[in-house]
């Protein structure tokens, strides 16, 4: 009966919404708020109903499938929540691990809907009823804070266009893959509760039905093939119809582009799955560190210089083998200077440049850090900065280079040596896989059994929860600004 009665309410007044959006006195601004504000009341109706639910003790299967009606009409709001509510997107809907602040090493426990839904589906009883109504009013209290601030938000052209495909690379790269929904697996049921929330924002924004059969093919599409998370074809989907969507999305649209605005990747879609639109200078720590041809052939000469190690017989290339995709193919590292082995791998340096930080307990915030760090360990290359800065410095064709680099300098300091390496090192982002190539539409590049695999990958392997589409690295996207790492035994 509440669920009737809410259905016939929003019903009534999205419809009343879309015909006022239509006027052209409503500002496409204040229309998308007003949809937002809508969207969150039926949110929190929804979660007032569960947890009267859980009140009224009733069956677990009651309190699943009013959990699952919440998921669904949070994601047709995600791409507002996501793009203007960030600080608050881990309370909503992040991971239900603790996170560790790695600057201080506080550890901060989760809440939100995974929770919640761990809770539900982990042998709820009774005694864990408390712990569900608690999580509830967090969460409620949260969406009452952003509904508040819903009118500050200005929501400008630029800004629609990103969060709308932010909200297209949050379903290809983390809806899919059941990132947000590990133990319930209704990932695919809210793949086309984000389709419709896009399309419906769309056209209050833009008072247009532009993107119609793009929306509709996806729709169709995700109703053809079903529910069954296990058997979705992941692959198919995403080249054949939520990449034209997403390109759709822009067409009519020219958004003039912030170029004073540095970010981790702009664009599409369609343009972070061929390669394009990302940016690896956004993880340097000053613009004095751009990178630019020349100093990107500067650090490849560095990489490969023995002079770095204080026994001037170690590079960074001595384990980092370019034949080897930049690892040394051993299961760990060599210890090059006392013998014997490290505690850890050669990791790849391949795509490394796209991490928001570095090592696997992401001790270091950038490749300046991470290189200083080898510089300066006993078991690696044993020397210190000040050290090589000497060094490099009586060599006269090292410092002609440096000051063609770096203007106005007539010295070698540690930071232009680390980051001239580090230059070359996010230089090393090819896109040549073949999965590269068959996002750009070379449909020989993968084989039947390759597809099967990226399917099982994205989808009941569950490997694309940990390594994110594209770049499969543990840097989430769309924001690219956080990275993940989970001790999993």
């Amino acid at each position: 009966m509440i669920k009737t009665k809410l259905a016939k309410y929003i019903s009534l007044g999205l419809f009343i919404l879309l015909l006022a959006c239509n006027d052209t006195k409503v500002k496409p601004e204040l229309g998308v708020q007003n949809y937002t504000i809508l969207q969150l009341d039926r949110l929190i109706l929804y979660l007032n109903t569960l947890q009267k639910t859980a009140e009224e003790k009733n069956a677990i299967t009651d309190l699943q499938t009013q959990f699952l009606a919440t998921r669904l009409q949070y994601k047709k709001i995600e791409a507002i929540v996501e793009y203007y509510f960030q600080g608050l997107t881990r309370r909503i809907n992040g991971p239900a691990l603790p996170e560790v602040k790695t600057d201080d090493g506080q550890v901060w426990p989760p809440h939100g809907l995974q929770v919640i839904e761990q809770i539900l589906y982990s042998n709820y009883h009774d005694s864990t009823r408390v712990s569900l109504l608690n999580e509830i009013n967090l969460l409620k209290a949260d969406l009452v804070f952003i509904k508040s601030n819903v009118p500050e938000q200005s929501i400008l052209p630029r800004h629609f266009q990103e969060l709308l495909q932010h909200q297209c690379i949050r379903m290809a790269s983390l809806g899919m893959s059941g990132f947000d929904t590990p133990l319930c697996k209704n990932a695919i049921p809210e793949l086309l509760s984000s389709l419709t929330g896009i399309f419906e924002l769309y056209q209050i924004y833009y008072s247009s039905k532009a993107i119609e059969i793009d929306y509709q093919a996806c729709k169709s599409d995700i109703e053809k093939q079903g529910n069954d998370f296990d058997h979705f074809d992941r692959l198919n989907f995403l080249t054949q119809q939520l990449m034209p969507f997403s390109v759709a999305l822009t067409q009519n649209h020219n958004i003039e582009d912030n170029k004073e605005l540095t970010q981790a990747f702009k664009g599409t879609l369609k343009d972070l799955l061929i390669g394009k639109g990302l940016n690896a200078d956004y993880y340097t720590n000053y613009a004095i560190g751009y990178s630019s041809l020349e100093k990107i052939k500067l650090g490849e000469r560095l990489f490969y210089d023995t002079q770095l190690s204080q026994s001037n017989l170690i590079s960074c290339g001595t384990c980092h083998q370019a034949d080897l995709f930049f690892t040394d193919g051993k299961i760990k590292a060599e210890n090059l200077v006392h013998g014997g082995n490290l505690g850890r791998n050669t990791p790849t340096l391949l795509y490394s440049a796209f991490q928001s930080r570095q090592f696997y307990d992401l001790r270091s915030t950038s490749l300046e850090d991470q290189i200083s760090e080898v510089i300066q360990n006993t078991n690696e290359f044993n020397s210190d900065n000040k050290h090589l800065e000497k060094k490099l410095e009586k060599e006269q064709s090292y410092l002609s280079l440096f000051k063609k680099v770096f203007k106005n300098t007539d010295s070698i300091n540690s930071y232009m040596i680390r980051n001239s390496i580090a230059a070359y090192v996010r230089s090393l982002s090819p896109f040549k896989s073949s999965f590269d190539h068959y996002m750009r539409g070379d449909k020989k590049a993968l084989s039947a059994e390759e597809k099967e695999g990226f399917n099982i990958f994205m989808g009941k392997g569950k490997c694309g929860t940990c390594h994110f589409m594209p770049l499969f690295n543990g840097n989430v996207p769309p924001w690219f600004n956080q990275s993940e790492s989970e001790v999993i035994g």
